[in-house]
C-alpha cells in the first residue's frame, strides 16, 4: 500500500484544486487523489479540437505534477458515461460513486498522518482511519440541514423551500457521520460554521479558512472614463438556479432594464431554472472556459450574487480582484463588509436586492468606490496566505509531526483590519 505523510483526495471533479497545490508547495510526503486530472498540455491539446471539451477538462485540471496526484478514473468515467447517453443523474448516483471511490483509495493508501477529505465524500475512509490518522473535513458548502434554519425567515413558502431542499435528504447521513468522525472541520466562512453549530457540532472542531483569489488570473483591465450612452455591464458567475438565487434576480430585473436602459444582464453558467420569456437586456452565455469568463469580466462594472446558500463563493472572491462593484447575500459566506467593499442584501428579498442594483447603478462614483474597496481588500486573501494559514492549522491544531519544506510569508496587504480573518505564520 501507498504511504504518504498528508493525503487529500475528492471522487470527482475537485472544486478546490488550489488547496491541493499549496499543500504540495508546503509540505514534504503529500499526495492527492482524485478521480479525473488533466495537464495543461491536454487541456492545450484537446482544446485545439473541441473548445467545449477542453474547457471541461480545465475545470478539472491543476498545477499539481502528475507524481503528486493518484487518478481513480472508473467511477466518474461512469457516471460521466451515463450522462452523455441521456440519464438523468439524481443524489443516490453520486452517494454510490462518492462510497465507490472511497472503498478504492482505502485498498490502495495506508493511514497517513493527516487525511483532508470533502463533504459527502469522507466518511468511510474517516470511519476506517479514525484513530490513525488525524480527518481533517474540508466543507465545500454549507451543512444542508441549515436549510431548514433558514427557511424560517422565508414566512413559510413551501414552494421556495421544496426548490431550495430538493435531494438534500440523501446527504444528511453523510454530513452527520463526517462531521462526528473528523477531528477538524475546515469552514470557509462564519456562514458555514454557523451550519455546524446549528448541529451541536463542537465549536473547538471549527476552524475558518476563507478562500483565496489568483491575483494573477483575476486581473482588472485599465479603468477608463466610461462615457454617458456606455453600457453597464452586470455579471451573474455561477449556475443558473434556484440555489443561486437566478430566479429572484430575474424576477425584479424588468423593473431594473426599464430604469436603466443601458445595463445589461450576463449570465455565466448551466441552466437549470425555466427561464421568463423576452426578458430585456439578458444574456445567457452558459458554461465558458475560465479564461474567455475572465475577459468577460473585464469589460464589466457589476457582479450579483443573490444565493441562498454556498460554502464561501469563488465567484466573489474572484469579482472584488476583478474591480467589480459586488451585490450578494450573507449566504455567499465572502468577505464582503457592506457598505464598505460591496452591498449585502437579504436572500428572498426583492425589494432590498432592487435598491441594491438601482443604487450600484444610479451612482457611477459610489459603485467605483465599493470596487477599488474590494480590489483592495481582496490582496490579503490569496492562495498562497490560505496555503500559510492551512499549515498553521495542521501542524500547530493536530501536531502530526509532517515534513514541512518551509513556511513562507504571507503576502503583505494593506488592508487587514475588520476582515474577519487573521493571516498568521505558523512558528
Amino acid at each position: 500500500m501507498t504511504q504518504a505523510d498528508i493525503i487529500s483526495f475528492h471522487p470527482g471533479r475537485q472544486h478546490n484544486f488550489e488547496q491541493a497545490v499549496q499543500l504540495h508547495r508546503l509540505f514534504n510526503g503529500f499526495r492527492h487523489v482524485t478521480s479525473l486530472h488533466f495537464t495543461a498540455a491536454t487541456v492545450k491539446s484537446v482544446s485545439k479540437y473541441s473548445k467545449k471539451i477542453g474547457g471541461a477538462l480545465e475545470k478539472r485540471s491543476s498545477a499539481l505534477p502528475g507524481n503528486i496526484v493518484h487518478a481513480i478514473p472508473n467511477h466518474e468515467l461512469g457516471l460521466l458515461l451515463q450522462r452523455a447517453r441521456g440519464k438523468a443523474l439524481g443524489p443516490q448516483d453520486f452517494v454510490r460513486r462518492n462510497e465507490q471511490f472511497q472503498r478504492s483509495l482505502l485498498r490502495r493508501f495506508a493511514p497517513p498522518k493527516v487525511c483532508i477529505g470533502y463533504d459527502t465524500s469522507s466518511w468511510l475512509v474517516f470511519k476506517a482511519w479514525k484513530g490513525k490518522s488525524k480527518l481533517v473535513l474540508d466543507l465545500s458548502i454549507a451543512v444542508p440541514q441549515y436549510k431548514k434554519t433558514l427557511a424560517a425567515t422565508l414566512g413559510g413558502n413551501t414552494q421556495m423551500l421544496n426548490n431550495l431542499t430538493q435531494g438534500d435528504e440523501h446527504l444528511y447521513s453523510s454530513y452527520e457521520k463526517e462531521l462526528d468522525l473528523a477531528d477538524v472541520v475546515l469552514c470557509g466562512s462564519q456562514f458555514v460554521k454557523d451550519s455546524c453549530l446549528s448541529l451541536g457540532v463542537p465549536e473547538k472542531k471549527l476552524k475558518v479558512l476563507p478562500y483565496g483569489a489568483d491575483l494573477e488570473k483575476f486581473k482588472a483591465a485599465p479603468k477608463s472614463l466610461q462615457k454617458d450612452g456606455d453600457k453597464t455591464k452586470i455579471v451573474f458567475v455561477g449556475s443558473v438556479n434556484y440555489r443561486k438565487g437566478a430566479d429572484i434576480l430575474l424576477k425584479i430585473w424588468p423593473e431594473i432594464a426599464a430604469a436603466f436602459p443601458s445595463a445589461e444582464l450576463h449570465f455565466f453558467g448551466g441552466v437549470s431554472i425555466d427561464l421568463p420569456q423576452n426578458l430585456p437586456q439578458v444574456h445567457f452565455h452558459g458554461f465558458v472556459a475560465q479564461k474567455d469568463l475572465v475577459a468577460e469580466m473585464r469589460t464589466a462594472q457589476i457582479s450579483v450574487l443573490p444565493t441562498f446558500f454556498e460554502g464561501s463563493s469563488l465567484a466573489i472572491y474572484q469579482s472584488m480582484a476583478m474591480g467589480l462593484a459586488v451585490v450578494t447575500t450573507p449566504n455567499a459566506g465572502s468577505v464582503i463588509m457592506h457598505g464598505q467593499n460591496g452591498l449585502l442584501v437579504p436572500y428572498g428579498s426583492e425589494a432590498a436586492l432592487k435598491d441594491a442594483l438601482f443604487r450600484v447603478l444610479a451612482d457611477a462614483d459610489y459603485r467605483e468606490n465599493l470596487a477599488n474597496a474590494a480590489q483592495r481588500d481582496i490582496q490579503q486573501y490569496t492562495w498562497e496566505n490560505y496555503g500559510v494559514n492551512l499549515a498553521n492549522i495542521i501542524t500547530n491544531e493536530l501536531g502530526q509531526g509532517v515534513r514541512l519544506k518551509h513556511y513562507p510569508e504571507p503576502i503583505a496587504s494593506s488592508a487587514s483590519a475588520g476582515m474577519g480573518v487573521k493571516t498568521v505564520v505558523a512558528k
